[in-house]
């Protein structure tokens, strides 16, 4: 597209809704009631407004194009334009190698980071309010029995099934640790 194209676009989009105005207020000066005849009235002046930012946008446009072009070709005194220097150029060979940048050293001194473990914590859930028992191994000997809503942090050790259940290691909010079925756990995210 040239840079004509889209302010006559513009410019012609604003003629005919100029003209669409001049038909609103010819309706609205002789046709309706007074109430009616404002309202088409203010329309059209609407209307117009819009096409006078069309208007004035294509004559943005326009001299916006001319701005670029002109300063595209203009050069000050002494300097070149951009297709003269390329024209004039010539490749220089070097005769010197490239310097070569030293790769960075890992200071020995430096502690080696360890990775976090995932802390995964469950929420006790659906003992109906009667709480859930902390063993000190699967179906073993009871420590304590944890509330219902009582958040848990659950150890890095795998669960393990006995006597039809599965039993997850946990420390409870006093720092006891024992063992819990999962059945009662709400699983949360690990952080």
């Amino acid at each position: 597209m040239s840079g004509l194209t889209i302010p006559i676009i513009l410019t012609v989009a604003a003629i005919i809704i100029a003209l669409s105005a001049y038909r609103g207020i010819r309706r609205g000066a002789s046709r309706f009631y007074t109430l009616e005849r404002e309202s088409v009235l203010r329309r059209a002046g609407f209307t117009l407004i819009g096409s006078i930012v069309l208007f004035l946008a294509a004559i943005g446009l326009l001299g916006y194009g001319e701005w670029q072009e002109q300063k595209l070709t203009e050069t000050p005194a002494g300097e070149m334009n951009f297709t003269e220097a390329l024209e004039e150029t010539e490749p220089v060979l070097q005769t010197q190698p490239p310097t070569q940048t030293p790769s960075p050293t890992i200071d020995p001194n430096l502690p080696t980071p360890t990775p976090t473990p995932a802390v995964c914590r469950a929420i006790i859930d659906g003992t109906a309010g009667s709480g859930l028992t902390l063993r000190d191994a699967p179906s073993g000997a009871e420590i304590s029995i944890l509330p219902d809503g009582s958040i848990l942090t659950l150890e890095e050790e795998e669960p393990v099934e006995a006597n039809t259940f599965i039993w997850r290691k946990v420390r409870s909010p006093s720092q006891e640790v024992g063992w819990v079925v999962e059945e009662f756990l709400k699983m949360g995210a690990c952080q």
